[in-house]
């Protein structure tokens, strides 16, 4: 069976008990009105739809907020204990192990493949093609080495069978289907719906092909990540999941997508990408359907963000050992802009930090680097120390024609101009007005007995 604490449902239980659930007891529509009602949920608790019309399954979205994440995660909700337990997943990683009896079995569907009769798939925005799933794992293995690679990657499908793959040319997944094809061989992938959010967030993690993101879902559990082999095709996913699909890509069938919107908030045409042939459904009893509201909203960026600021950080801290934190912005659309922070830095590793940004996310082109005294994930903070220590003739510098993703918004000949800003401290610099720490830590600790306001927390 499943280890304890590695499924949705043990993520959602946790959730619940710290009342960090909204339910939505209505009827909604999967076609937009789902996805009008979590656009337009402000409180970042995870959303419970329990009556979705034409299915009797319940769907979840907006799973994975930050603070979500450390309580499902059993972390401080502070960046560097999420940048510790997501590095440590990297560091070291644990080898998943196969479950023969997993829940994501309990039903199997063969004969009787229909994505849209058995799975409530939605529809997102209004100029986009049709009916997506947004919160698949797809899992496929090289076919030299054997190697698992996961990733996801956004579906749209075509048939009761069919399923279209989005992929940009860069990443791992097209590389495995390149290899497929010049070995002449079929590319089978299984998507898995329905995860905890470390899984989610591990299968994100920038790691070069061939580490398998499992590996590191298993070292931030500190256990192995128990894994179900496929039915038809050789392709192992999370136990845990909630619902399975099992798929190969079809020898050069390609499918015009048209317009879709990107993380950006805004539609893009990539043109024609590869089609998937499902070749059987399983899923736990009594399932449950995940949903990631894609564009610009908030779980599409925090899932992304917390784990490239997790591997930018581990990228900076070769080049500069003095890095102290890494945040990806929310603002930046969690891909586009990065705060760094270094401890007492010697002249020019700022300059070399925000360097070293850009090298390992084609998507990072702002990065701002502060001290160590400023809080990265606090907006106005960074604000401060560009305010307050920055020299714009001096500390601003951009860097014409990098090579980007297609992605990226503003994307020219495949290129995009980059911007670092230095806000660090000079040794004559003024020093900061501080209330005495110890002062600062009594109060907080006595809060309770200055009854500031009812409800009120320090």
């Amino acid at each position: 069976m499943i280890a304890t604490g590695q499924d949705m449902r043990s993520a959602l239980k946790i959730l619940s008990e710290n009342q960090r659930i909204t339910t939505v007891k209505g009827e909604v529509d999967t076609n937009f009105e789902l996805a009008a009602v979590l656009a337009q949920t402000r409180d970042r608790k995870a959303v419970v739809f329990e009556n979705v019309k034409g299915y009797s399954i319940p769907v979840i979205g907006d799973l994975v907020d930050r603070e979500n994440f450390a309580l499902t995660c059993g972390i401080e909700n502070t960046l560097a204990a999420s940048l510790k337990f997501i590095n440590n997943g990297i560091e070291n990683p644990i080898p998943s192990i196969l479950v023969n009896d997993a829940p994501c079995r309990e039903v199997v569907i063969i004969d009787d493949v229909d994505i849209m009769k058995h799975i409530p798939v939605t529809t997102f925005f209004e100029k986009e093609a049709g009916y997506y799933i947004s919160a698949g794992l797809i899992v496929a293995k090289d076919p030299e080495t054997k190697k698992r690679n996961v990733s996801m990657n956004r579906l749209l499908v075509l048939g009761p069978d069919k399923l279209m793959i989005g992929m940009s040319p860069s990443h791992h997944l097209h590389i495995l289907l390149e290899k497929a094809k010049k070995l002449n061989k079929p590319l089978e992938v299984s998507i898995s719906l329905g995860n905890h959010p470390a899984t989610l967030v591990a299968a994100n993690a920038y790691v070069d092909l061939g580490f398998d993101e499992f590996d590191i879902a298993g070292g931030m559990f500190n256990k192995p990540l128990g894994l179900s082999p496929g039915i038809t095709i050789d392709v192992e996913v999370p136990s845990g999941s909630e619902i399975v699909i099992e798929a190969e890509f079809i020898p050069g069938e390609l499918y015009e997508e048209g317009l879709v919107s990107e993380f950006h908030g805004m539609y893009v045409n990539y043109g024609k990408s590869p089609v998937l042939r499902v070749k059987a459904i399983t899923h736990r009893k009594n399932p449950m359907y995940q949903v990631i509201l894609p564009g610009r909203y908030h779980e599409h960026f925090i899932i992304g963000a917390m784990a490239i600021e997790t591997t930018t950080f581990r990228h900076i801290r070769a080049a500069v050992p003095r890095v102290k934190e890494v945040y990806i912005t929310e603002g930046g659309m969690g891909r586009s802009h990065c705060v760094v922070s270094l401890s007492n830095p010697r002249v020019g590793e700022g300059q070399k930090a925000a360097f070293a940004a850009f090298a390992h996310s084609n998507l990072t082109k702002q990065v701002t680097v502060v001290d160590d005294d400023i809080r990265i994930d606090d907006a106005v903070d960074v604000e401060w120390a560009i305010a307050a220590r920055m020299k714009a003739h001096r500390d601003i510098f951009i860097v014409p024609g990098v090579r980007t993703d297609r992605a990226d918004a503003v994307v020219e000949n495949g290129t995009v101009s980059k911007i670092g800003i230095i806000a660090l401290r000079e040794e004559t610099a003024l020093p900061k007005a501080e209330i005495p720490k110890e002062i600062m830590e009594k109060v907080k600790k006595e809060w309770s007995t200055y009854k500031v306001g009812e409800g009120s927390e320090c």
